[in-house]
């Protein structure tokens, strides 16, 4: 994949100016983030953005399968919002889907709407699942969209429906969606989808079910390299591990440095700072406060100022307590 991505940016750029340059660039920023390297992709979609020329580019949305603004400007919003880089995130899916009703192009819209959705399912902001998914399943079902696609409205249906409480219904949901991504071979978003719903497998009380589900994942990372959602993943396994034995800190402790070790080598700002955050509370309850401002510490420090990051606060509250 990245050797594709790479040989199409060549030749692009390799000609002056060629139309096509802007959609080579975004598939590289795509492949970027499935290889967890955020800074590079956010580089390419922002030439994306800036070579996007509506008179040149209007018949890009029906030859590339979604507007190339757009589908860079949802993607550029997932890799900022793990960059750290918050509130020009959501301004970034605020222009996306801005652009994508402008294009008046219902693939683009489906697309946007679905990276939207993905977008909150990472926040943890079960509105904004509801608002975007909603969206996206109505056009699904009025346009009859491919099946991928409805295995994604269904996916995030389940995920709503679990926490509206409807408990198993919600849970069969989201596993039917990511079988249809198994089957189809999608497995680019699967390790989100894989991981939300092993959360809501052991919230369930199904812990030793969610353990096998992301140990499975990991394993899978391996044969694919697909590292974005590597560092999420441990710190979720360390918060089932927990759930399951509370009193066994040490498996949990261990998930968590695994994960702020690959959030780091990926300058993964928000997501080193949720796993550091975990584990100086670890720390805390242990009467261990030299070692919880040691792993906060760092995570915050650099960290851009924001309201819609509520972690950061708690991680700041928590360094100013722990201060001497």
């Amino acid at each position: 994949m990245r050797e594709a991505a790479e040989l199409f940016l060549r030749e692009a750029t390799s000609r002056p100016d060629f139309p096509e340059a802007l959609v080579a660039h975004r598939a590289c920023g795509n492949t970027c983030v499935y290889f967890g390297d955020f800074a590079g992709a956010h580089d390419h979609f922002q030439k994306t953005v800036q070579l996007y020329d509506p008179a040149r580019h209007g018949d890009f949305a029906n030859r590339f399968g979604q507007d190339p603004r757009a589908a860079a400007e949802i993607f550029d919003a997932l890799a900022l919002w793990v960059l750290g880089q918050i509130d020009d995130s959501l301004r970034c899916a605020d222009r996306a889907l801005a652009d994508a009703k402008t294009s008046t192009h219902v693939p683009t819209m489906s697309f946007v709407h679905y990276f939207r959705a993905l977008l909150g399912l990472i926040r943890g902001k079960s509105e904004a699942i509801t608002a975007d998914s909603r969206e996206l399943a109505d056009i699904v079902s009025r346009y009859d969209l491919p099946g991928f696609l409805a295995g994604i409205a269904a996916f995030f249906q389940g995920s709503t429906g679990w926490l509206r409480g409807e408990g198993e219904a919600g849970l069969a949901a989201m596993r039917r969606g990511i079988a249809i991504f198994r089957q189809q071979g999608m497995v680019y978003i699967v390790p989100s989808f894989e991981a939300a719903l092993a959360e809501a497998e052991a919230g369930a009380g199904e812990t030793d079910g969610a353990l096998r589900r992301l140990d499975d994942v990991l394993a899978g990372l391996k044969a694919t390299e697909n590292r974005w959602y590597e560092a999420e993943i441990h710190r979720i396994r360390a918060g089932i591990l927990l759930k399951r034995d509370p009193a066994d800190t040490a498996a949990a402790k261990e998930a968590l440095q695994a994960a702020i070790a690959i959030a780091q080598s990926q300058k993964a700002l928000s997501f080193e700072l949720r796993a550091a955050l975990f584990l100086a509370r670890l720390h805390r309850a242990a009467n261990r406060d030299a070692d919880a401002h040691a792993v906060l510490a760092p995570a915050i420090e650099g960290f851009p100022p924001t309201q819609q990051f509520p972690e950061l606060t708690e991680a700041q509250t928590l360094l100013s307590a722990l201060s001497p």
